[in-house]
């Protein structure tokens, strides 16, 4: 019996190592999106599949799902959803959802940033939030902008998390991690990552071909306020809408609780600050709710 013990072990460990192996140094790319300025590519180990392409339109979503498989057996998605605001500012959501039972590691590239110039959106630590009613909430401000041309592109973070149903009944997500820091080499932006067994990644990116603030004073103001007043930026951005911190309850599993904007807009609003185009795209993705 204690030798089919360590033959069992043995096995599950040489089994984790070659799965370790091909994560890390056996990969290769498909590029998901293009435009004139920009590509998107998911970088992902070798033996992970991607289907053909299924794209759908729906009012001014276009939609792209990719089924990920290994050896023909499916083990999750891509998807990629494209909007267009009346604004004429475009938001990218990608999402990827690991349906196995094997973590993979994955990088979420975005290509062709030769030349840009980059301002970060978290110059210094987030104040924490009232941790009496919410908790903590590790999540930070976006990555930062991108201005190449005449184009801005701010970046969001990843956001891994698992659905979690409430004591309530009400579902949320959990966040597990957020992935706040990438690396920019050539021209090319990795966001990497592991992504763990019946988890889902999610990232955002927000396109405009004239400069989301009017000034880089103003854009410095709401960076600077945003730190300070960790309830009045949104950062985890869906094509379902924001999702934000949930307040405590007697149930333990709201400590990294995410819902949706309703819950909260009561307490948001961008009415007192100067118009900019950053402020109108977050009040459009947001909803009614918040144009009250």
């Amino acid at each position: 019996m204690f030798r089919k013990s360590v033959i069992l072990t043995l096995v599950v460990f040489f089994m984790v190592l070659i799965i370790f192996t091909l994560n890390m140094f056996l990969k290769d790319e498909v590029e998901v999106y293009t435009d004139e300025e920009m590509t998107l590519a998911v970088e992902k180990p070798l033996f992970i599949s991607f289907s053909e392409q299924s794209a759908m339109e729906e009012g001014r979503d276009q939609t792209t799902v990719y089924d990920l498989s290994v050896l023909g057996m499916e083990i999750g998605t891509y998807t990629l959803v494209e909007r267009t605001l009346e604004n004429d500012v475009t938001l990218l959501f990608e999402e990827v959802t690991n349906t196995g039972w094997i973590p993979y590691a994955l990088s979420l590239n975005v290509k062709n940033l030769d030349g840009a110039d980059f301002k970060t959106w978290n110059p210094e630590p987030a104040k924490r939030l009232d941790e009496e009613v919410y908790g903590s909430d590790p999540t930070r401000n976006p990555y930062g902008v991108f201005t190449k041309a005449d184009r801005e592109i701010l970046q969001g973070n990843v956001y891994v998390s698992r659905d979690l149903q409430l004591g309530n009944g009400d579902w949320v997500k959990e966040l597990r991690h957020e992935i706040p820091e990438y690396t920019l080499e050539e021209g090319v932006l990795a966001k990497a990552y592991w992504l763990p067994p019946k988890h889902q990644s999610e990232t955002w990116m927000m396109t405009a071909q004239e400069p989301l603030f009017e000034t880089e004073e103003a854009e410095d103001e709401w960076i600077a306020h945003s730190l300070q007043n960790r309830l009045d930026q949104l950062n985890w951005l869906t094509p379902a809408g924001p999702f934000v911190k949930l307040s405590l309850t007697d149930d333990l599993r709201t400590q990294l609780a995410y819902g949706d904007l309703a819950k909260r807009s009561e307490e948001l609003s961008f009415d007192n600050w100067e118009p900019s185009l950053f402020f109108e795209t977050m009040q459009l993705i947001s909803g009614d709710s918040m144009q009250q």
